[in-house]
C-alpha cells in the first residue's frame, strides 16, 4: 500500500491523479495502435468540440469546456503543431481567430470514431462491473461543488462566521480600485474580461455612475470585502451587475449582504423592475438571486458573451 493509500481521503487529488495517469498511459498506445500517433487523452475534448463545432473561437471554447483562456491557447497551439487543427481568420470578424479541423483531422475522424466507439464500450463495461459506479460518483461530487464550492464548505465547516460586523460604503473614487480589482479577480476565474467590462471597470464615474446609478461596497475586518453595482437601463428601470466578493470573504455571506443593500437602493429609487445576467456555471450565485425572488426570462441580447442567463425582479 502506498502513502496515497493510506492517506484516504486527504489525497483525494493525488488519487484522482494517478488514476487519470493510468488510464493516459494505455489509451495512448491505443491511439498509437490506430496510427494516431502523438494524440493523447488531454486533447481529446477540445479536439471532439471542435469537430462537433466545426468552427469555434477560443472564447466559445474555454467557456464549454470550462477552462481558462491561456489554456485552452495552450492546448490549441499543440494540437495545431500536431498538425489535427488549424487557426483561421473570422468570416465576421478579421481580428478573431478560430479554429476547425485540418485536412490531417477530416482525414483522421474514421479512426478517431473506431477508437471511441471502443473506448466507450470498454469504460460502460468497466464502470457498470464496479459496486459504486466511478462516472456516477464524479458526477455528483461535480454537482455537489457546483452548488457549493470546496473553499466555501471549508469556511462555513472550520469558520462558521455570518455578516456580523459588515458595513456597506458608498461609491467614493478612493475606493474604484476595488471595484475594478475585485471584480477582475472573479471574472478571471470563471470567464475572459471583455470589452464592456472594462468601459465600465475603467471608467464607472462615467458608464456607471453619470446615468444615475449606484456603486457600493462591503466592508468587514476593516477590508474591502465585496462590491455591486446597479446600473440604471430604463425608466424606474435597474440592472444588477458586477457583484463580486473577495475569496477570503467568502462564506461570510457578503453577497447575501450586498443583495439587501442594493434592493433597498433601488427601492429608494422608485424602481419598478431590477433585473441582472449571469451564467450557469455560477450555481452558488443563480441561487442567491432565487432566494430573493429573482426569475428566469429569455436572454435576450447582451453585450456580454458570458450571459447565458437572465433573471428579474418586480419591486
Amino acid at each position: 500500500m502506498s502513502i496515497i493509500d493510506d492517506l484516504q481521503e486527504l489525497a483525494v487529488g493525488a488519487r484522482m491523479k494517478r488514476l487519470y495517469d493510468t488510464f493516459s498511459k494505455d489509451v495512448i498506445q491505443i491511439y498509437k495502435d490506430e496510427q494516431l500517433d502523438n494524440f493523447e487523452p488531454k486533447y481529446f475534448t477540445l479536439f471532439y468540440l471542435i469537430r462537433k463545432r466545426g468552427e469555434i473561437g477560443i472564447t466559445d471554447i474555454a467557456e464549454e469546456l470550462a477552462l481558462t483562456h491561456p489554456g485552452v491557447i495552450h492546448l490549441a497551439k499543440e494540437l495545431e503543431t500536431l498538425g489535427y487543427i488549424e487557426s483561421v481568420k473570422s468570416k465576421t470578424d478579421n481580428r478573431k481567430r478560430i479554429l476547425r479541423l485540418s485536412e490531417k483531422g477530416l482525414a483522421s475522424l474514421q479512426k478517431f470514431d473506431r477508437v471511441w466507439d471502443k473506448i466507450l464500450l470498454l469504460n460502460r463495461t468497466l464502470f457498470n462491473n464496479q459496486k459504486n459506479n466511478l462516472l456516477t460518483a464524479i458526477m455528483e461530487t461535480e454537482q455537489q461543488l457546483d452548488d457549493k464550492p470546496y473553499y466555501q464548505r471549508f469556511k462555513e465547516m472550520f469558520e462558521p462566521l455570518d455578516s456580523t460586523g459588515v458595513s456597506i460604503l458608498n461609491y467614493e473614487p478612493q475606493l474604484a480600485k476595488y471595484f475594478k480589482s475585485l471584480n477582475i479577480e472573479w471574472i478571471n476565474t470563471y470567464f475572459t474580461v471583455e470589452e464592456h467590462d472594462l468601459e465600465q471597470l475603467n471608467h464607472p464615474e462615467d458608464h456607471i455612475l453619470a446615468g444615475g446609478g449606484k456603486i457600493i461596497f462591503a466592508k468587514a475586518d476593516n477590508e474591502i470585502a465585496g462590491t455591486c453595482a446597479l446600473i440604471k437601463t430604463g425608466k424606474n428601470e435597474y440592472e444588477i451587475a458586477k457583484m463580486a466578493v473577495a475569496p477570503k470573504f467568502q462564506g461570510r455571506k457578503i453577497g447575501n449582504t450586498l443583495m439587501e443593500a442594493v434592493i433597498k437602493i433601488a427601492k429608494d429609487l422608485k424602481a419598478e423592475r431590477v433585473w441582472l445576467g449571469s451564467n450557469t456555471k455560477l450555481g452558488p450565485a443563480l441561487g442567491l438571486y432565487e432566494k430573493f425572488g429573482f426569475k428566469h426570462i429569455p436572454v435576450g441580447n447582451s453585450p456580454y458573451q458570458r450571459a447565458n442567463v437572465k433573471m428579474e425582479m418586480f419591486l
